[in-house]
């Protein structure tokens, strides 16, 4: 067996005075195990297997959980990692995180609100996802930080040159003539904030974003058996507490990922008139499929339905242009298939 990696921790307790451990990465044959090893009660020393697989990754993510735990249980590594490798975390400098966190510590709620909603609308504008206007990370600093010139803007981690000239008139009219208690240049903020409470809020998001993956999991999980025993769509919204909008998105979602929606569209059409069906497939075979409003149009006076039953009816069209994506599909490469045959 391979000893890959082996670090020692220590803390102090008020019965036991300093605790020892250490933690260890070794592999074998492909197969990767994770242990810490622990003086317990009476100094009986004991081990806890914290991975055992194949998967690289799973096993990193798993590793950094564990010791991001045993850190918060107040365990201090004996050997830091060294100066190189401060240098970066998570893919960014430690000093772009310290504003990070900074900014999310100290971000005004109120002004953080008005960057929000002009993001919404300058990304609305672009036609762009709002995201790409500017981060929630970025609006935290500007809200924390409160930059008052273009030069200080451009301070802000990702608001350089090109954007502070396409948005900072924007955002300076909204920070500006705002009392603040900071300073730029924000090097200050290298020594207000330590590198362990970097290290300490880092394992914290990665634990939620690990979390946020389990329940994606689990969602998806109870979905597809769900649609596989044939359940309807208000059947469905209560097991994943989800509106039906964002249940129809999860659905089509997984329609392109290629798993079968055919019992749940089974299910939902049991309940439209079968002519109603057929002429709406007609429709979409002489208008086409990317736009469902014509074909409601035709099918149904828009005036005579109520809120309910409009979304009810834009469900099932849907969940029908899914099953007819799906056949038209199907005969192009039967067809493709007959073609290659006789060539």
């Amino acid at each position: 067996m391979n000893l890959v990696f082996l670090n020692s921790f220590e803390k102090v307790t008020e019965l036991e005075g300093i605790v020892s451990a250490q933690v260890s990465i070794a592999e074998e044959f492909g197969e990767w195990r994770v242990w810490w090893h622990e003086k317990g009660d009476q100094t009986i020393p004991f081990q806890e297997s914290w991975y055992t697989g194949m998967a690289w990754d799973e096993m990193i993510g798993e590793f950094r959980r564990r010791i991001g735990e045993k850190r918060r249980d107040g365990y201090r590594p004996l050997i830091e990692p060294d100066e190189g490798r401060q240098q970066t975390y998570g893919g960014r400098s430690v000093f772009v995180r310290k504003l990070e966190l900074y900014g999310e510590r100290h971000s005004d709620p109120e002004l953080y609100e008005s960057l929000r909603k002009w993001r919404s609308k300058q990304a609305a504008s672009e036609g762009k996802s709002a995201f790409i206007v500017a981060s929630n990370r970025m609006l935290a600093m500007i809200s924390a930080f409160l930059p008052q010139t273009a030069e200080e803007l451009q301070h802000i981690p990702g608001f350089g040159e090109q954007k502070s000239a396409m948005y900072g008139e924007h955002v300076l009219a909204l920070t500006a003539g705002l009392a603040r208690t900071t300073s730029f240049p924000l090097d200050w903020v290298d020594e207000a904030i330590g590198v362990q409470e970097v290290e300490q809020w880092m394992q914290e998001r990665q634990e939620e974003r690990r979390k946020g993956e389990q329940a994606k999991k689990e969602l998806k999980q109870t979905l597809l058996q769900s649609v596989a025993e044939g359940k309807t769509l208000s059947e469905l919204e209560p097991l994943v507490s989800l509106s039906r909008r964002e249940l129809m998105t999860r659905i089509e979602d997984l329609d392109k990922e290629g798993y079968e929606m055919e019992p749940l569209i089974e299910a939902e059409l049991a309940a439209v008139p079968a002519d109603v069906v057929e002429q709406a497939w007609q429709l979409f075979d002489s208008s086409g499929d990317r736009y469902l409003r014509p074909v409601l149009k035709r099918l149904y006076d828009e005036k005579s339905l109520d809120d309910e039953a409009l979304s009810r009816a834009y469900e099932w069209l849907r969940l029908l242009r899914l099953r007819y994506r799906k056949t038209k599909s199907g005969a192009v490469k039967e067809e493709e298939a007959a073609a290659e045959q006789t060539a």
